[in-house]
């Protein structure tokens, strides 16, 4: 468990240090290889960063930021997974990574230094993080077949962790 909360602490830290490079204007990249993909982003205020990575076939990838100095990364690999992120407001961070079938995760943050994480390995599982305040941090890993999982955090400073493994 160490080992993969440490992976999970690695992947936020790298995903920051892309935010300081999307300092002084929106910058929006999308790189897919594979075939049967869709993306969609929306950036609305100023120095927002994206960066959508999609391999293998048929995802679907969505985000959208309003504010400023918002950051997020979807990274998918396998096949016919969906990522959906929403962030309003200041300085959240939002990073999801998903291998497998049929992943499907979604990040709703608003407010202000907010920063949620998902990393999805296996097959059918859903992740849902829901944060309005400030100041606060999820992360969730699920690996195996069929984990389902909802974190909703309101208010400031709120930590939570999930990991799941196994099949359902």
């Amino acid at each position: 468990m160490k080992r993969i909360l440490s992976a999970a602490l690695a992947l936020a830290i790298i995903a920051g240090a892309g935010a300081a490079e999307a300092q002084g204007r929106n910058r929006v990249q999308v790189d897919q290889r594979g075939v049967g993909h869709g993306a969609a982003v929306a950036q609305n205020g100023d120095r927002n960063g994206s960066v959508t990575v999609q391999g293998g076939r048929g995802h679907y990838a969505s985000g959208v930021q309003t504010g400023y100095d918002n950051f997020l990364r979807m990274d998918q690999y396998g096949t016919r997974n969906q990522a959906t992120t929403d962030q309003r407001g200041e300085r959240n961070l939002a990073v999801t990574a998903q291998d497998g079938l049929r992943l499907k995760a979604q990040t709703y943050q608003q407010g202000y230094n907010n920063v949620a994480g998902t990393a999805q390995m296996g097959t059918n599982h859903r992740a849902l993080t829901e944060q309005t305040g400030a100041n606060n941090a999820s992360a969730i890993i699920q690996t195996g077949n069929g984990q389902d999982v909802e974190v909703r955090q309101r208010g400031e400073g709120n930590i939570s962790v999930v990991v799941q493994s196994g099949y359902n």
